[in-house]
């Protein structure tokens, strides 16, 4: 009987054992995926952050010759008529609150998919206060999200990515 009993325990301990084993192997790999999944959010945002940024500065300088020194002319944010699509889009604010689009990369052979936005304000050249009306100066910020959004109990991953264009860049 007391080694049936010694048999017992010996199981149950390395029952626990193998368990706790299994669990700190389970959290290196949701660690490890969940920064495969945030490098791969960083390099969507870098990617969608260089072409948005790769716009003129605004719909009225789109042919204007020489270097911009005031903000007096310069559209409101966002989107001009008939600017319906990003293939009819001509300046950086135009993909200010567009409709999120979704992406999907391949990473280390593995598809992810992810969804990027992007918002876009003026701001003080001096101190990147937002201001309520044109300055020489846009906040661009891309916003990726991971789909799907993670484990239960895990926050949702997400890149955030921004860069101050002027008419000069």
């Amino acid at each position: 009987m007391p080694q049936t009993l010694l048999a017992l325990g010996a199981i149950l301990a390395f029952a626990y054992f193998a368990f706790s084993q299994h669990q700190a192997t389970a959290d290196v790999e949701k660690s490890v995926v969940s920064a495969e999944y945030e490098h791969a959010a960083a390099e969507v945002g870098q990617s969608r952050l260089a072409a948005v940024t790769a716009y003129p500065f605004d719909e009225v300088d789109l042919h204007r010759e020489g270097v911009r020194i005031s903000p007096s002319g310069l559209s409101t944010v966002g989107r001009d008529d008939g600017e319906t699509a990003e293939a009819h889009f001509d300046d950086v604010d135009d993909f200010h609150a567009a409709p999120a689009r979704p992406v999907d990369v391949l990473w280390v052979g593995q598809p992810l998919a992810f969804t990027d936005s992007v918002s876009v304000r003026y701001v003080d050249p001096a101190t990147l206060a937002p201001v309520a009306g044109p300055s020489l100066a846009k906040e661009v910020t891309v916003f990726v999200r991971a789909v799907p959004v993670g484990w239960i109990g895990t926050p949702p991953i997400v890149a955030e990515l921004r860069q101050i264009v002027t008419p000069t860049r």
